[in-house]
């Protein structure tokens, strides 16, 4: 079965086995890239959950609400664009990442030069940098906060699904640039609003809050990865799995010990007096 695939039953199922033998605190995680990264900072009486998504996560502790083991399980999901939505009741033993999810936080941190450092061309940098008078992190920002602003008005839509709405797909033969409004016609042909005209206005009239609050980190891994494959590669091979990895490995405790995320989890760690 992959990690995806697994529902509510499967995941309390593998809980109530684990806690059989060992009466452990238990962290529930939406996927396998959430593992990767908690394994090293999690504490020695925790159990890391692979949970397959933010609704298992959220299903599966409110299938222990009222058993003893409930005080034990904390979940954490990403905050993905819940501030902008009113209606997302979950339990208090969930905690969200610092905006938008745990993706941004790393690209937001000295990680993301380490990723440079790795896959990138100083000299191409500093020309693409130099073209467009910005940083590659505010242009990979900036386009994954187009494509983030179309997210958020599908959701507030109560949304159709939108897996192969991926910004590699626009992205211009030859050169590090996008088609937006091939994105945007792409999306109402699935159903996001019944024109475009109607998506341009909406997209338009969000709230204006902080920017990463609209960036979708794995859309800003496949614009970075586009950027370094077209323009601004090394030699080296990269992918968005390559990257991802540098990203987890390469943010510095003393920042991660600076984000909401931390705090959140060392507060109810500290509620339970461990």
């Amino acid at each position: 079965m992959s990690e995806w695939d697994k529902s509510v039953g499967v995941i309390v199922a593998e809980i109530k086995m684990m806690d059989a033998g060992s009466k452990c605190l238990y962290w529930l995680l939406e996927g396998p890239s959430d593992i990767k990264f908690f394994s090293s900072r999690k504490k020695e009486c925790v159990e890391l959950i692979v949970s397959g998504g933010k609704r298992n996560v959220i299903g599966s502790i409110q299938a222990f609400a009222g058993e003893p083991i409930y005080e034990r399980l904390l979940g954490i999901v990403d905050a993905d664009i819940d501030w902008l939505l009113t209606d997302h009741p979950r339990p208090d033993n969930i905690i969200t990442t610092d905006p938008r999810d745990l993706e941004g936080v790393l690209l937001r941190s000295s990680a993301y030069f380490k990723v440079l450092a790795e896959f990138a061309s100083p000299a191409k940098v500093k020309a693409f940098e130099d073209k467009k008078g910005c940083s590659v992190l505010d242009y990979v920002r900036d386009t994954a906060v187009f494509f983030g602003r179309i997210r958020a008005v599908n959701d507030l839509n109560e949304g159709i699904s939108l897996k192969k709405f991926k910004p590699q797909i626009f992205m211009l033969n030859g050169s590090w640039e996008y088609d937006f409004d091939a994105a945007v016609n792409f999306a109402v042909t699935k159903g996001v609003c019944v024109s475009v005209e109607e998506l341009l206005s909406k997209m338009h009239a969000l709230p204006d809050v902080f920017v990463w609050n609209y960036v979708r980190g794995h859309d800003a891994v496949d614009i970075l990865t586009g950027g370094l494959v077209s323009e601004l590669g090394g030699g080296g091979k990269v992918d968005g799995g390559r990257i991802e990895s540098v990203l987890r490995s390469g943010i510095d405790e003393a920042e991660f010990g600076e984000t909401k995320l931390f705090r959140s989890i060392n507060d109810w760690h500290a509620v339970k007096q461990i």
